[in-house]
């Protein structure tokens, strides 16, 4: 640890957490990222240079431990009881976010691949089908593409590539709405009766497909500006 400005423990705890990155690396190995590779996926705008520093710097932290399983296998990375520890912090600054500091989102914060790997971190296993299930997404829109969810109960995998396995249900959606849908500032039904989102298969999966992501995470502070934003708005007029 460097020295800080005064001796205090929010001075100190700056120094952990004062830095753009570090608290989403902890956000990723605390919604079970693992492996390098994951964590990456994770934070796609963190050069992998980068990365490989700053999960060594939270192992001198102490934040993180490292495990090898051997020659030739991938490492993987844990939490330890300090990092755990970080987690409601971490909550708390998304919970704060969504209240007073959050918003639409940009050009810059689009990306299709970046959002079918929140999906794939937002799947409800016991809501999913048993049986195997392919789903196609095509994203059209700023910095839209497309992608496959291979997803069963016990995992959900994220294609980049076409896996070759017949799909069961497709999605043509507007990419910006995709995102404003799974962080929770819209409903799934509105985007379809507005015309943003297309879903080809039977029936009993396109009903179904919205209840296998948990859109819920930040509802309490996305409500609450809501309402501040309504009370304002009554004030002025």
């Amino acid at each position: 640890m460097t020295g800080h400005a005064d001796y205090c423990p929010i001075a100190s705890a700056v120094e952990v957490l004062g830095d753009r990155w570090t608290p989403l690396l902890i956000r990723e190995l605390m919604i079970g990222a693992s492996g390098f590779n994951e964590i990456h996926r994770g934070v796609p705008r963190m050069s992998r240079s980068l990365l490989a520093e700053r999960l060594r710097v939270l192992e001198r932290r102490g934040l993180v431990v490292r495990h090898s399983a051997g020659p030739g296998k991938p490492v993987r990375y844990e939490l330890t009881p300090a990092g755990n520890a970080l987690t409601p912090i971490i909550w708390a600054m998304g919970h704060w976010a969504a209240e007073w500091a959050f918003g639409d989102p940009t050009d810059d914060d689009l990306d299709a691949i970046s959002l079918l790997w929140r999906m794939h971190q937002h799947v409800l296993p016991e809501h999913l089908p048993r049986e195997r299930t392919i789903v196609h997404v095509v994203l059209s829109g700023h910095g839209g593409g497309q992608g496959w969810l291979d997803m069963t109960p016990q995992a959900t995998t994220v294609c980049h590539t076409d896996p070759g396995q017949e799909v069961q249900l497709a999605i043509q959606a507007d990419n910006r709405q995709m995102h404003r849908w799974l962080i929770g500032l819209v409903p799934f039904g509105e985007l379809v009766t507005e015309g943003d989102v297309r879903l080809f298969g039977p029936a009993r999966l396109t009903r179904a497909f919205p209840t296998w992501f948990d859109t819920t995470f930040f509802d309490t502070g996305l409500r609450n500006a809501d309402a501040r934003r309504a009370r304002e708005s009554a004030l002025v007029s």
